[in-house]
């Protein structure tokens, strides 16, 4: 069918046929001009371009809105008031952002794609000819995935666009999701299992193998869900790392737990805009203490996603070592030496207060404490729960040169938009200075540990219990504190869908996987409505916001809008 649409071809010139140089210390990560696609060279440069692509998505900031939150495990906060007060429009940016890189990858595609069936290439034998069109069908299929997920029924061109056309047609979702199979299976067969280390990054047969049994669970196809996730397990390629310290550790980026990885470099001329993510999870901590500024170490502070009080009861600290691997809770006085004049709950008056670097200054426990606990840290800071507030008021409850015998030390603080305990998997300490954007830690798409737990749900869902649990203890048990092992094993009556989701959230947070885990177990209305899990959204969430609004700018740039309409509850 031919699918015709403006918008993929007027906004950037899909084709990348100008001024579009994706360099990277690898050799594979560069495009050429479209017309050279029918020589050895050319078409090498255009498959390798392809994975330049990857990094418009994998992350920038509208993917964490769009695959992370707002959710049950996260609240979309500062900058922006549509994320954060869900009034989710057509004329939203990230919804719009997310759209069209999906199909400027797919008119990319689409180019190598059609040159490699439909040209003899000289000096490209058909093993390696059938290996780019495997690496261009994932990456095709790979934005299909997203845009069928985030849109229901959307255009589906197949062929490339070389010019400015208006009228766009949608394909039906179930036509959309047997391409993807279509693709993916074809990568499976046809993608070498390893590639060599200079080629690190490169797509392999088990990446495609993942992405099916994700695309087979979502489809409700389990049974061949758990055999491609069970391939990749039992193949012997590829090994859980010992700890998340150790897999976030960024110079362990080529770790055999990493089945697909989108690759930077620490070459600012090589690097593009780079790995932005470092940004987003980060909380505004250098605006509460004075001995705490910006450094690279706790990164640079944008506020944009925050973990919900759910997402944060999740974690038992006393035996699961995710919380304390994964998030910064505690923060160190990061300058030589800064006086403070701060109010004593022993003498109740106001006394000077010399910090030093590397003492500690502020604390997140997660949990209230109170106020003999927070008294004892004293003149550390202790940041209380942010709902605290409806019962204690600053003014009032909280010591001070006017107020000195309040139930509540001085060094009393409390958690808010912009101040919490925040993610690491994204912190990039590698970058030159704090406020540097453009971060080089890769993206693990998929890895191992996400495949035991897919494994883990396709078996519970085909009705094995013990199998899924067999596989979920494998990812707990390399996330226990020593000596807890016994206390994280599950057991085959304890597994539920709602387990394996929570499950997921403890080892997957902000590894953009979240929306789509709530949809494909059919919690997502749910949980996006109950008070306890998403405040910000309950009551708000409606049962058309499970597709996003279509871009307005696509919808008026059309010839036939009385064919090519908005998503249902959206208007226009």
């Amino acid at each position: 069918m031919k699918i015709r649409n403006k918008i993929i071809i007027g906004l950037l010139s899909l084709l990348c046929l100008s001024a579009c140089d994706f360099l990277d210390e690898t050799a594979y990560n560069k495009v050429t001009v479209g017309n050279f696609y029918t020589t050895k060279d050319g078409i090498t440069n255009g498959v390798n371009g392809l994975y330049s692509t990857l990094r418009e998505m994998y992350i920038q900031e509208f993917l964490i809105y769009m695959c992370e939150g707002p959710s049950d495990i996260w609240i979309g906060h500062q900058g922006h008031e549509q994320w954060f007060e869900w009034t989710i429009d057509a004329t939203n940016d990230d919804v719009r952002g997310f759209w069209y890189r999906c199909y400027k990858t797919i008119n990319q595609c689409n180019a190598v794609i059609e040159s490699l069936e439909n040209n003899v290439i000289p000096g490209l034998d058909d093993s390696m000819k059938e290996r780019f069109l495997a690496e261009a069908l994932f990456i095709r299929a790979h934005h299909y995935y997203h845009l069928v997920q985030q849109f229901g029924d959307v255009p589906m061109p197949l062929k490339p666009s070389t010019s400015a056309e208006t009228t766009a047609h949608k394909t039906k979702a179930d036509d959309i999701w047997a391409q993807i199979v279509t693709d993916l299976e074809f990568a499976t067969n046809n993608l070498p299992e390893t590639y060599p280390a200079s080629d690190f990054g490169r797509i392999t047969r088990y990446a495609a193998m993942h992405h099916l049994s994700i695309v087979y669970l979502t489809l409700k196809r389990n049974d061949e869900a758990l055999s491609y996730a069970e391939r990749i397990i039992n193949s012997g390629k590829y090994s859980l790392v010992k700890s998340h310290a150790e897999l976030w550790n960024i110079n362990n980026k080529q770790n055999p737990e990493a089945l697909f990885s989108v690759l930077y470099t620490q070459n600012a001329e090589l690097n593009g805009g780079g790995n932005t993510a470092h940004m987003y999870f980060t909380s505004a901590y250098s605006e509460e203490h004075p001995g705490v500024l910006r450094v690279i170490e706790y990164g640079r502070p944008w506020s944009r996603e925050r973990s919900t009080d759910y997402a944060i009861r999740l974690f038992d600290e006393t035996i699961d070592q995710r919380y304390e691997d994964c998030f910064i809770s505690r923060w160190n006085i990061t300058e030589n030496s800064v006086k403070e004049n701060v109010f004593s709950p022993f003498t109740k008056k106001m006394e000077e207060k010399i910090w030093t670097k590397g003492e500690l200054a502020m604390i997140d426990p997660r949990k209230p404490w109170t106020p003999e606990q927070i008294k004892e840290v004293w003149p550390i800071l202790v940041f209380l729960p942010e709902y605290m507030r409806e019962q204690i008021d600053p003014q009032k409850d909280v010591q001070s040169e006017q107020n000195p015998n309040a139930e509540w030390p001085s060094n009393t603080r409390f958690t808010s938009y912009k101040m919490y305990a925040y993610l690491v998997k994204h912190l990039d300490p590698e970058r030159p200075e704090v406020n540097w954007t453009p971060g080089s830690r890769n993206v693990f798409v998929y890895r191992l540990a996400d495949t035991y737990l897919l494994a883990a749900e396709a078996a519970y869902l085909s009705g094995n219990s013990q199998k899924a649990a067999e596989y979920i203890n494998k990812v707990r048990m390399r996330a226990a504190v020593p000596g807890r092992e016994e206390d994280m094993n599950v057991k085959p009556a304890d597994i539920t869908i709602d387990f394996i989701l929570d499950e997921r959230g403890r080892e997957l947070m902000g590894e953009m996987h979240r929306w789509y885990d709530l949809k494909r177990t059919n919690k997502l209305m749910e949980r996006m409505n109950d008070p306890n899990i998403s405040p910000r959204t309950s009551g708000k969430f409606k049962e058309y916001h499970v597709l996003r609004p279509i871009p307005r700018d696509q919808l008026t740039n059309v010839s036939n809008p009385e064919e090519f309409t908005q998503n249902p509850g959206y208007g226009n």
